[in-house]
């Protein structure tokens, strides 16, 4: 193969490669949990009044879930779901009953703005580190 054919086909390919992986970047940003409260893995002294997340972008409350249950237990009850009105990245639920000592897991759902369904969920202790 000459060298003025190998070089634009170099550079098609390139091109071909090079443009699908610069999209994917901004295609594959998807909405991300950026921080909760109580945070993952933490270990509260008292039971917490709420549970927060904060997502990295506006959410809305259609379709969104949060929930909260004993480490390997049954659900326990939140009060509603709500956004705070002066931060739109945050979902909050008041947490209704003292829980008990112990292990708790929180899952939360919601839907990005590309329609993706995004989940996740973190745990946190009250009490004392296991």
């Amino acid at each position: 193969m000459s060298r003025s054919l190998f070089r634009p086909a170099v550079v098609v390919a390139a091109l071909a490669l090079g443009i699908p992986a610069l999209a994917s970047g901004t295609v594959m940003r998807h909405l991300k949990l950026v921080r909760s409260f109580p945070a993952a893995d933490s270990v509260l002294a008292t039971s917490p009044e709420k549970i927060t997340i904060e997502l990295s972008e506006a959410v809305e409350l259609t379709g969104a879930k949060l929930t909260l249950a004993k480490e390997g237990g049954a659900p326990i009850a939140l009060g509603a779901l709500r956004r705070e009105p002066t931060a739109p990245k945050v979902l909050r639920a008041d947490v209704t009953t003292t829980l008990a000592a112990g292990g708790h897991v929180v899952s939360w759902r919601t839907m990005s703005k590309d329609g993706h369904v995004v989940k996740g969920t973190f745990a946190f202790r009250v009490g004392t580190a296991k």
